[in-house]
């Protein structure tokens, strides 16, 4: 169990210096007697951790299988709980390993849009709104555009709002068209809150995908 932990540490540091995570969740080394672990497997396995006792989310999160990439292998989704700064966690099959690729979102969870594939983070709060939007290709996530608006609730002067377009400030013209160029739908589906992370959810859900 504290090797679990340690792992758990391991990505948070892995993932923000390169992006996406290796869980090493892979067959012995051994050539004769190696056989790759189904990705049902993999995935049972990392969904173990979330039920810890010790795990002090444990009976909050949830999960869901969904393919994000459309490339026939679905991903792992992992909603931390329902409260304003948990994400939804993203892990992916890759070339036959589980890859951790971060949080999203926030509440527990995430949109997605299946059309274009773009998923969607957003936080809000206190005036501000942040949302960037990316897209899962080849085991990694890859940022397309992020925004950024801070309008006082407590001022109708546009003069004290701010808006930004990838870190750069912009007019509130020009935020407004790169919205309607990326934005997302407010309809699309949240997607990582679905199931109980409890054994025999998680064998149901996986056995049946």
């Amino acid at each position: 169990m504290r090797a679990l932990k340690i792992i758990g540490i391991l990505i948070l540091v892995a993932a923000a210096a390169a992006g996406g995570c290796y869980l090493g969740f892979r067959a012995g080394s051994s050539r004769e007697m190696a056989q790759e672990p189904s990705w049902n497997d993999q995935y049972a396995s990392v969904l173990r951790t979330y039920i810890d006792p010790e795990y002090p989310d444990s009976g909050t999160a949830m999960f869901n299988i969904f393919d994000l990439d459309s490339d026939g292998s679905p991903e792992l989704l992992v909603s931390m709980g329902d409260f304003h700064s948990a994400g939804g966690e993203i892990f992916t099959l890759y070339h036959g390993a589980v890859y951790y690729l971060g949080p999203f979102g926030s509440w527990g969870d995430f949109q997605f849009d299946p059309e274009t594939g773009h998923i969607y983070s957003a936080y809000m709060g206190m005036g501000s709104q942040y949302v960037s939007i990316h897209q899962l290709i080849e085991g990694q996530v890859v940022d397309i555009v992020a925004f950024y608006e801070r309008v006082d609730a407590y001022s109708d002067n546009p003069e004290d709002w701010s808006f930004e377009v990838d870190g750069e400030e912009v007019s509130q013209e020009e935020y407004n068209r790169a919205w309607e160029k990326y934005g997302y739908n407010t309809d699309d589906d949240f997607t990582a809150r679905k199931y109980d992370v409890n054994e025999d959810e998680i064998a149901r859900v996986l056995a049946n995908y």
